[in-house]
């Protein structure tokens, strides 16, 4: 086996090496460290498949041949529960195993061995541009392209995920509904450009008001933006509120101001499509009631949400 004396350029991945040789470990791990890459070794599939509950990985290597859970059976349980994880079977038993049959059952490559080091450096370089690939697709297709916040699509996603998970785990579930007031005015008057900069700067807002990695925020569409919160009560939730708003008037963006509707997720009909239509509806109406019965600046909470 041979190897490259140059490192790899490809960015640095987490990988696990399942193969019930020690030998082979060890010379993949070593060379995968040369690499620049971080690697975690298992035995056979069932042990593969706790390290995996118990770590992020981007790649495995597997072998095919192995007690307990072969390769082929892992590479199937993951296929089906973690798609994120690309997969390079291997395997010393050309005549038993095909390529079709090993993509076929969701692994991404397939050496035979012997095989030199330099070919699986290759075929990490590749499958590590398409991870790459893939991710700034998913980025362009989630996000918003003026402020960067998710977009509507991506919302109605989240929202029903993370209604499921506040069901099953019976936490809260915020939902909060911003329009900015007079913008329609303050963009006709100073142009579009710089209502663009108005957007961009009340999204950095959104971004320096929320609990990073558990708040998620979005653009719904124009100046409508919108908030998930997970885990908070609901005088938590008109602090959140109250903090937005407080930070957003210190950027003087006269005559703009913000109108806040909030509705905590409820379980009502046993359809939670139908829930979370019914948690934007109240968090809709709460936001009327600001702009158009209180003259906006505020932020209310739905009354069913108390």
């Amino acid at each position: 086996m041979g190897l490259k004396d140059s490192r790899s350029k490809s960015v640095s991945q987490h990988v696990l090496l399942v193969d019930d040789e020690d030998q082979m470990c060890d010379i993949l791990g070593e060379a995968l460290a040369h690499m620049g890459h971080r690697t975690v070794t298992a035995k056979d599939g069932e042990e593969a498949l706790d390290r995996i509950t118990k770590n992020t990985f981007d790649i495995v290597i597997t072998d095919i041949n192995m007690p307990r859970m072969d390769g082929l059976e892992l590479i199937r349980h993951l296929a089906r529960d973690h798609q994120e994880i690309d997969i390079i079977a291997i395997t010393g038993h050309a005549m038993n195993y095909s390529y079709t049959d090993v993509v076929s059952a969701g692994a991404s490559d397939f050496i035979i061995k012997p095989f030199t080091l330099n070919e699986l450096e290759a075929k990490l370089a590749r499958i590590i541009r398409e991870r790459s690939l893939r991710k700034e697709l998913e980025h362009l297709a989630i996000r918003d392209p003026l402020t960067g916040l998710y977009n509507r699509r991506f919302f109605k996603h989240m929202a029903r995920k993370e209604a499921l998970r506040a069901t099953r785990y019976r936490h809260s579930l915020f939902l909060f509904f911003f329009d900015i007031d007079h913008f329609k005015l303050y963009n006709d008057t100073r142009g579009h450009q710089t209502g663009d900069e108005l957007l961009m700067r009340f999204a950095e807002v959104l971004s320096s008001c929320i609990r990073r990695d558990l708040d998620m925020a979005f653009r719904y569409g124009g100046d409508e933006f919108t908030l998930l919160l997970p885990h908070l009560l609901p005088g938590q939730a008109q602090v959140v509120a109250d903090r937005i708003r407080q930070t957003y008037n210190r950027l003087a963006l006269a005559p703009t101001c913000l109108s806040i509707g909030m509705a905590q997720f409820r379980e009502r009909t046993g359809d939670v499509d139908q829930d979370i239509a019914d948690m934007v509806e109240r968090a809709d109406r709460a936001l009327y009631r600001v702009k158009h019965e209180l003259g906006g600046d505020q932020a209310v909470l739905d009354e069913e949400s108390t």
